[in-house]
């Protein structure tokens, strides 16, 4: 990962007027943009690095949750497949320039193996790049989980995507891998239950996805958005809402950014001015 205020980066940031974030993968799959306690999760801590620093950021989608108004559209259990549908929709439809995606956990829900993890995970990638084809994809490693088979499927299913890395990276692809378990990233302790985060867990959880893209504009992956007609900026006032979405699984990622992760929420935001 990059140095977070390195001088590539700001030099890459500098260039880039605005980022738009909208398709993650990084929650579709539980119900991790529904929270608990700090029911905002890792979406506004990853939404405030920007507009701390005076961007503009917008998520998108037909649902409220949390303690900020930006929307986002939840999708509860989600499984590899069904995301997969999800973002067959949604990548075209909203054109982002930033896909975050963390996809699988739900398929180790039963702590039986799944040996195809990789490779759908992989075609799900190359679905959001045919169908938005200059879209950067940050994309993260399955979290830890308490139940020792499902977090054996975990790491297994880990394996796998960081050998579908290995492929996107040897074509050059504008794709990011990213560590949840590495050390920055939520542990065990920081687990409400047996695999949902609690508030520092969502934090952490951020900081991970803030590594991904700042490595993403390093590389200089991420271009501008599509001028599609989302406004770049939500104001607070709840985001954009969709008529269209009706149907489509998303969530809100942050920065425009799209996420899908061990939540099954697939996260569409709008716009980020990064």
């Amino acid at each position: 990962m990059c140095a977070q205020g390195s001088a590539q980066v700001q030099k890459a940031k500098a260039a880039i007027p605005s980022i738009t974030a909208v398709l993650s993968t990084s929650y579709l799959q539980s119900f991790k943009t529904h929270v608990f306690h700090y029911n905002s999760h890792y979406r506004k801590n990853l939404r405030d690095a920007p507009t701390s620093a005076g961007h503009a950021v917008n998520y998108v989608g037909r649902h409220k949750n949390g303690d900020f108004a930006d929307n986002h559209v939840e999708a509860s259990g989600f499984v590899l497949s069904q995301i997969a549908e999800a973002a067959h929709g949604a990548a075209p439809l909203f054109q982002p320039n930033l896909a975050l995606i963390e996809a699988g956990t739900n398929n180790c829900n039963s702590g039986a193996a799944v040996p195809d993890a990789g490779a759908n995970v992989a075609a799900l990638v190359r679905d959001v790049f045919a169908g938005c084809p200059s879209v950067t994809v940050v994309m993260a490693t399955l979290m830890a989980n308490k139940v020792a088979a499902q977090d054996a499927c975990r790491v297994n299913v880990n394996r796998q995507y960081r050998e579908v890395a290995a492929g996107f990276e040897r074509e050059g692809a504008r794709f990011v891998l990213v560590d949840m378990r590495g050390p920055e990233g939520p542990t065990m302790e920081d687990l409400f239950d047996s695999r949902h985060q609690n508030d520092r867990g969502y934090q952490k959880m951020a900081v991970v996805w803030k590594e991904g893209v700042d490595l993403a504009l390093e590389r200089g992956f991420v271009g501008l958005p599509a001028a599609n007609g989302i406004p770049l900026d939500g104001g607070g006032e709840g985001g954009v809402m969709h008529d269209s979405m009706a149907g489509v699984a998303v969530a809100s990622a942050g920065a425009r950014y799209v996420s899908a992760s061990l939540f099954l929420c697939v996260v569409l935001a709008a716009v980020v001015m990064y």
